[in-house]
């Protein structure tokens, strides 16, 4: 069976979980492009005293693949690498994985360089790359305000954002370009919708690849629940099923190819005809929120194997 070229756009638990889930797969050359748009946390106070990309989401994907190095059981280094200071002073609240990214990029020329040396620290095969090597923020305009800073864009997102941007705008490394035109299969979520799913597809270069990536399949990864309790309000004040939302959303970014979405039957809304294709699947949540294994194994395995 010739190999097939996975890859997965996202950030934070969402895509560190999907890449868990598919690097078990045979005949998979799996990669992750992770966005760096985040500023909170000890990720934020890097960006701004070292001016850097951020390594937070980076950092959680790479912890999640670690055990399938070690069969699971994480490693010392996954160990070191997931440690976190507390009542340590100005160190309180800092990730050591994210003060050795720093470190290791102070080293490096590049950021994608940077997640290289990382990635065979821990002794991972799947192919992980920021979205971007340069620095960020991403931006939501919405009727009346504008809000910037992933934080800021996350606690408003429930007004309806008309726009999203990333500022100053930034474009995607050779890498990452490269990645996409050779992918098979394209993975879009699942996660926080406005600062995991599409801080990546604010590119203008991401989307032209994409659209001219002819043998390429994508697919929507849906949350396990609605993340705005269905409640996401549009230009015109009304209220739209969060799918369908979501789905023209991604269109009017510029994507011209069809995005097949993977529901839960439990989300399945009156409105569903309007995001056809769709696969419909059992896919419960477990106690964190997340797709349930084995659940999302196999469907995920289904989907892979129709390529």
């Amino acid at each position: 069976m010739t190999d097939i070229n996975v890859t997965c756009i996202g950030g934070g638990h969402g895509l560190g979980n999907l890449l868990e889930v598919i690097n078990d797969f045979n005949s998979v050359n799996l990669s992750g492009i992770v966005s760096t748009t985040d500023n909170g946390g000890s990720t934020g106070r890097l960006r701004e005293s070292c001016d850097t990309i951020s390594w937070g989401d980076i950092r959680y994907c790479l912890s999640k693949l670690s055990k399938a190095v070690t069969n699971k059981e994480p490693s010392t280094k996954a160990l070191l690498f997931e440690y976190r200071f507390n009542n340590v002073g100005d160190l309180s609240g800092h990730s050591l994985g994210n003060l050795m990214f720093c470190a290791v990029d102070s080293l490096c020329i590049r950021p994608t360089e940077t997640v290289q040396v990382m990635r065979e620290y821990l002794g991972i095969t799947a192919n992980i790359l920021p979205m971007s090597d340069a620095v960020t923020h991403l931006v939501s305009h919405c009727a009346e305000h504008s809000y910037i800073g992933e934080i800021e864009v996350d606690e408003h997102a429930n007004q309806g954002i008309k726009k999203l941007v990333l500022t100053p705008k930034v474009k995607p490394s050779k890498e990452v370009l490269d990645t996409l035109k050779n992918a098979d299969i394209l993975f879009l979520g699942p996660g926080s919708f406005y600062t995991s799913t599409l801080p990546s597809l604010l590119m203008d270069a991401v989307i032209d690849i994409i659209n001219q990536n002819t043998k390429l399949k994508i697919y929507f990864i849906t949350n396990v629940e609605d993340e705005f309790n269905n409640q996401i309000i549009s230009d015109n004040n009304s209220k739209h099923d969060e799918i369908y939302y979501q789905l023209e959303f991604i269109k009017n970014l510029g994507l011209t190819k069809t995005v097949h979405s993977l529901i839960p039957s439990h989300r399945v809304s009156a409105s569903i005809e309007l995001c056809k294709p769709y696969t419909i699947a059992n896919l419960p949540g477990d106690s964190t929120g997340r797709h349930k294994q084995p659940f999302y194994r196999d469907q995920l395995l289904e989907l892979i194997q129709r390529a």
